[in-house]
């Protein structure tokens, strides 16, 4: 059980979160619009980030558009009552108003660092898109470590993982689920990102339920292609998905495998990263112009 720990604290930053930010702007009776102005500027800077760093695959992508309605609202209301008061602030501004500048600029701080993770570092290296068949979402990726947790590997600076959401707008059927048909992604088609040539090929591994990961083979069952000056690796697939051997070419949207869960892994997803071939460097990539950023939505 331990393992659902982070999730429930997610989930209740996701989304406990905003509705207490909803109800104290709603709630705000300030004696002046500037006043009132510093607060609500705090709780939607704190909101923004909510939004920006949290796992909506997980929250519910359409838990998202209601409670950013729900805070809009919430703002508008407020508004509302306070627009005929005086922009005035009391004086003296430090002693009357010190916390909440101090978290305003705190937040707001924040956001930006955040919100700069999500633009290209670079120029990015553009790929297709590795999955069919679905609704994907980026749920790691990001020129920042609360974006990206692979950010910090020199290899895997600009790694991604993809998942897919059903319907509903959630990665899975429950919380964390043992049984991997119940997450939307696994056994989704892996293709080919680029015309190139398999440089190395594992299969064999098995698909562990969550939360078993094997530690000892990080990528599980995986394909490297060398495309050009580019190695990129296709981590986590499905056992016996693979339908390629080393030395085998390749073209773009060419099947390679299928979603899995081998490795280390804590769910189905899959896992990509590009490196240059003969730096061993990192290299960021893109999919149809787009850069792989937390939450954002790609559909094949």
């Amino acid at each position: 059980m331990a393992h659902l720990l982070p999730l429930t604290i997610l989930l209740v930053v996701c989304i406990a979160f905003p509705i207490g930010l909803a109800w104290r702007i709603a709630k705000l009776d300030e004696a002046s619009r500037g006043a009132w102005a510093l607060k609500a500027a705090d709780s939607l800077f704190f909101f923004g980030l909510i939004l920006l760093a949290g796992r909506w695959d997980i929250a519910g992508l359409w838990t998202r558009g209601v409670l950013v309605v729900l805070v809009l609202l919430a703002f508008a209301a407020s508004w509302w009552r306070h627009a005929r008061r005086p922009w005035a602030l009391a004086r003296p501004l430090w002693r009357a108003h010190g916390v909440t500048l101090v978290s305003l600029v705190f937040y707001a701080t924040a956001f930006g660092y955040l919100a700069a993770g999500l633009a290209p570092a670079g120029s990015p290296t553009s790929l297709a898109f590795p999955l069919e068949g679905g609704r994907f979402v980026v749920a790691q990726g990001g020129n920042r470590t609360l974006l990206n947790h692979h950010h910090a590997h020199r290899r895997q600076r600009y790694a991604s993982d993809i998942v897919a959401v059903g319907p509903a707008g959630f990665r899975a059927i429950g919380v964390a689920p043992a049984d991997l048909s119940r997450y939307a992604v696994h056994g989704a088609k892996v293709v080919s990102p680029c015309t190139g040539t398999v440089a190395s090929v594992r299969d064999g591994l098995p698909d562990l339920a969550p939360p078993r990961r094997d530690k000892a083979n990080a990528s599980g069952n995986h394909v490297v292609i060398r495309c050009d000056a580019l190695e990129v690796e296709l981590a986590h697939l499905r056992q016996g998905s693979v339908v390629h051997k080393a030395g085998d070419a390749l073209t773009v949207g060419q099947r390679v495998g299928a979603v899995g869960n081998s490795g280390n892994t804590t769910e189905p997803h899959l896992h990509i990263h590009a490196v240059d071939a003969v730096t061993g460097e990192a290299v960021e990539i893109a999919f149809d112009g787009k850069v792989p950023v937390r939450n954002r939505i790609f559909e094949r």
